[in-house]
Formats: C-alpha cells, sequence, structure tokens
C-alpha cells in the first residue's frame, strides 16, 4: 500500500502543476475577489450539476438551455466563461485519468447495468 500512497501523492503533484489546474486555479482567484460574483458562479455551477445529475429532468437540452439565458449577463464576461472552461477541462481530465484506472483493472460494475 505504500507504494500506491507515494504514487497518489505523485499524480496529485502532477494534477496541481498540470496547466489545467493552473489555469483553474488562476480563474478561480479573480472569480474569488468579487463576492456577489462568486455566489452567482456557484449558483450556475449548482443548478448546472443538478440538471446534469439529477435524473428528473425531461429535457436536459432545453433546461440547460434556460439556465444559461436566465444567467446570460453574467455568461457573457470573459473571466466567468474562462473560469467555466477551465473547470469542465479540469473535471474532463480527473474523468480521464479515473476512466483509465477503472479500464486497467478488472473490477466488476455490471451490477449497475
Amino acid at each position: 500500500m505504500q507504494g500506491i500512497e507515494k504514487l497518489k501523492q505523485e499524480l496529485a503533484d502532477a494534477i496541481r502543476n498540470s496547466p489545467e489546474y493552473k489555469e483553474y486555479k488562476y480563474f478561480e482567484n479573480i472569480i474569488n475577489r468579487d463576492p456577489d460574483l462568486k455566489r452567482n458562479v456557484d449558483e450556475f455551477r449548482r443548478q448546472n450539476f443538478e440538471i446534469q445529475n439529477s435524473g428528473s429532468v425531461e429535457d436536459v437540452f432545453w433546461a440547460t438551455q434556460d439556465l444559461n439565458n436566465r444567467f446570460a449577463d453574467m455568461r457573457n464576461t470573459d473571466t466567468v466563461n474562462r473560469y467555466l472552461s477551465s473547470e469542465i477541462c479540469l473535471c474532463r481530465m480527473i474523468q480521464d485519468i479515473c476512466k483509465d484506472i477503472m479500464d486497467s483493472v478488472d473490477f466488476n460494475l455490471d451490477f449497475l447495468k
């Protein structure tokens, strides 16, 4: 297990040193300087997460469009868009890492089907 702990630390360090993470943290720091903007961005993120993950939204495309329309003023800000884009890039990188690990080990997930 000690070898795995070392590798986990190395992976975490690699993520923190990646351009994706650095860009995300850069824009996060800018957003955090404005409490009202941070509150609005976090509300947008929360609602978007619920739309994508609740399983109870019938038309995800329409709900996402509606959400973007309601937050259009905020979304028209370059900094906000760059922050949200960098967040997506970071999340995709971490998802890809998790997928590669799961694909490389024999771990039965058939019960999820």
